[in-house]
């Protein structure tokens, strides 16, 4: 027989443990396959009155959520007998067997936290978009009292924003770009142009300081031009740089002279 679920009450039972026998001596369960099980039922045991006992219920919620509360609990003296009931019975009946559990405790202690903020501070950039800046505001954690603690104590309650956006007119500005120049050479692989790029404001046109407008990418302010070869063009000067470029006696380099055409052959 197995050993019995309960030692006292009216649940405790015993299984038969079957075995598999050749001639009296236990054998594997295979050679037995082929024989029908007996069908046995489980046997009652240990069906008796159990010892007084203290039984709890589960802990009441607690009195706060912060700062120190109190929760409670009901403790009785109670026994178990066979027929499966509970018999309230006097607190020196358990108290005998065990000490009495206890019926209070103190729950939630921690600090009483809270998220704070400061005002907004200015709208005044850095720009995100036209009229569209962004502010920031300084996000702490503090007593209920007022007192600043780490901010880990807060980490379980949601944080206020630090940053927003908003709208202002020190963000109405754009790009604004003159005429190219003329090309610095007719051909070749050295001519350029450029421009003016600055950034202005919407209403008055006038310049204010580039990082307003980077939020917007910046024009480029030059670029190669007339990049076609030379060669098949009358010999003349393709830069008006050259007057320089012979002072400076750089017509015997091959890189001037090609672009000098004109002025370096001159007597």
């Amino acid at each position: 027989m197995s050993s019995c679920s309960a030692s006292c009450g009216n649940k405790g039972i015993q299984h038969h443990q079957l075995r598999c026998l050749l001639d009296g001596t236990q054998v594997n369960t295979s050679h037995c396959l082929e024989k029908p099980k007996p069908n046995l039922q489980p046997i009652a045991c240990n069906r008796r009155d159990c010892p007084s006992r203290w039984m709890v219920t589960s802990w009441s919620p607690c009195t706060q959520s912060c700062g120190g509360g109190v929760q409670n609990r009901r403790v009785t003296c109670q026994k178990l007998t066979a027929t499966g009931n509970s018999v309230p019975m006097s607190n020196d009946a358990c108290a005998q067997v065990a000490k009495r559990p206890v019926d209070t405790q103190s729950c939630n202690r921690q600090l009483c936290v809270e998220w704070a903020t400061s005002a907004w501070g200015q709208c005044n950039g850095p720009c995100v978009g036209s009229r569209l800046a962004v502010q920031h505001r300084q996000v702490f954690c503090q007593t209920r009292d007022g007192i600043s603690v780490s901010a880990d104590q807060c980490s379980s309650l949601p944080r206020p924003l630090s940053t927003q956006n908003c709208w202002t007119d020190v963000c109405s500005v754009h790009w604004r770009v003159s005429l190219w120049t003329l090309c610095t050479a007719t051909c070749g692989n050295y001519g350029f142009q450029s421009r003016r790029v600055e950034c202005v404001c919407v209403h008055t046109n006038k310049p204010v300081q580039e990082h307003l407008c980077s939020w917007r990418p910046r024009p480029t302010n030059w670029q190669r031009c007339n990049i076609t070869p030379c060669e098949n063009i009358e010999c003349r000067d393709t830069t008006r740089y050259c007057e320089k470029v012979k002072q400076l006696k750089l017509c015997q380099l091959t890189q001037f002279k090609s672009r000098c055409c004109g002025t370096c052959g001159k007597a």
